[in-house]
């Protein structure tokens, strides 16, 4: 037996010793599960319509965009555990302000900054996290981290049967599940991670090396964030009731479970542009569908969970199909281009989204996805056509990294970073450089591989 394997920290003690982040994970997750959900039903009672309510979600990622960026410098000053506390508290104090100034331009503003602190502390935790796991424990902790990342939102959207959404009682609710989180990390969290460097790679050079890539990216997170944040005031403007809405939105996360990692598994072991081209066509014709299935019947829920399996799977593919592409040494570079993309996506979502339900009804929120996913199958199956894949066995291995609109996002290069690190210590640089046609002509001009 090897020295790494011997010494390599076993997943329940590994587990042991992230219980701390684990649990503050939980404490947010419900927390803003439940501020989710809750906006759009107490929206809908205060006569806030869906393009008000579109302008409030799309704040609130553009609030995770400048979070995610703006977030290493107060880490270098004063380290995890202040910076965490004190974003903590920051969004525990924003769900609180949201419940006493119910209007669309005040929300807008609070729920910015509510972006831009849970980003925040996202960062940390990730990081935290990545720092804390081994080669042999990234895998199982990272996937424990997605349970409790999809689980947490949908127990917290279900958390809206609890009261009624037109008092303040589930604003506070919201806000002491998310004041919670501080007590595992200031309490019981151990040592923090170092800093690392935020080197970048330009988005042009990104879409000239894997452009399916790029434009997957882009059109997924924008299909992502409207099902997590628009699938609740679709809901509304149909008429559901709050546990029909509650239900509505936390199947769509359910099903992501369900199809997450067989996806996964089949877009590793056959040509992975085709494998999402797929997926993506099937995501399109349930979008169609759900134009058509009456709100009021249980069928609509069994369509959205059935969507959210399909859909959901598709960030962490496009980003495998990035790695295809891109040399090894680059990865972390364009971790934070393809960061870029996603965030421009889930960004404009709730804008295009509300403003299709207000010109069509409830009927545009399917309808708006159904057609943009159908200009994505055509998209990447012109991309088949015009350069032929890698081969399989020269993919890289899928992760089942969740778009979260803008959540997730900005940890996608530590999940690239500390894989590559640690096999660069093991194993030495030369076996993962990358082919010469690969590197050189890359999908988007040059050699045909």
């Amino acid at each position: 037996m090897s020295r790494a394997a011997s010494t390599a920290p076993r997943t329940p003690t590994a587990v042991a010793g992230v219980w701390a982040l684990f649990a503050a994970f939980a404490f947010l997750q419900l927390g803003n599960g439940l501020q989710r959900i809750l906006l759009p039903i107490r929206g809908e009672a205060e006569g806030i319509g869906a393009g008000a309510m579109g302008m409030v979600m799309a704040f609130h990622f553009g609030g995770y965009l400048l979070g995610a960026k703006v977030i290493t410098r107060a880490l270098r000053r004063v380290g995890h555990i202040r910076v965490f506390a004190a974003l903590a508290s920051t969004a525990s104090t924003a769900v609180l302000v949201n419940a006493v100034l119910v209007t669309a331009w005040s929300w807008s503003l609070v729920y910015l900054v509510g972006g831009m602190c849970n980003a925040g502390v996202f960062v940390v935790l990730e990081s935290w996290l990545n720092d804390r796991a081994s080669n042999e424990t990234r895998g199982r902790i990272l996937g424990l981290y997605m349970m409790l990342m999809m689980g947490g939102t949908a127990g917290g959207q279900w958390l809206v049967n609890v009261g009624a959404p037109e008092g303040f009682e589930l604003f506070v609710l919201s806000s002491v599940l998310i004041s919670l989180a501080v007590i595992p990390v200031t309490l019981f969290a151990s040592s923090t991670p170092p800093m690392t460097s935020a080197d970048s790679m330009p988005v042009r050079e990104i879409y000239r090396t894997i452009p399916s890539a790029v434009v997957g990216l882009f059109f997924c997170s924008f299909v992502q964030s409207a099902a997590t944040s628009m699938g609740a005031v679709y809901g509304t403007e149909s008429g559901m009731s709050t546990a029909k809405v509650a239900t509505f939105t936390s199947v769509a996360v359910i099903g992501a479970v369900v199809l997450q990692m067989p996806l996964g598994t089949l877009s590793d072991r056959y040509p992975r542009r085709a494998v999402i081209a797929s997926v993506t066509a099937v995501s399109c014709l349930l979008a169609a569908f759900g134009m058509f299935v009456p709100a009021s019947g249980n069928l609509i829920l069994l369509l959205n969970f059935s969507f959210g399996a399909f859909v959901f799977p598709l960030y962490g593919q496009f980003v495998a199909l990035a790695n295809d592409w891109i040399p090894p040494e680059k990865r972390l570079a364009a971790a934070s281009g393809m960061v870029m993309v996603s965030g421009v996506g889930a960004v404009l979502s709730p804008l295009v989204m509300a403003f299709a339900m207000e010109a069509f009804g409830p009927s545009g929120y399917y309808g708006s996805l159904s057609a943009v996913l159908a200009a994505l199958v055509v998209y990447l199956l012109i991309r088949i056509r015009v350069r032929e894949a890698i081969p399989v066995e020269r993919q890289s291995t899928f992760q089942p990294v969740l778009a979260r609109s803008g959540e997730i996002a900005h940890s996608v290069g530590r999940w690239v970073r500390h894989p590559l690190h640690e096999w660069l210590a093991h194993h030495g640089r030369r076996h993962l450089q990358a082919p010469e046609d690969q590197v050189e002509g890359g999908e988007g001009g040059g050699t045909t591989v």
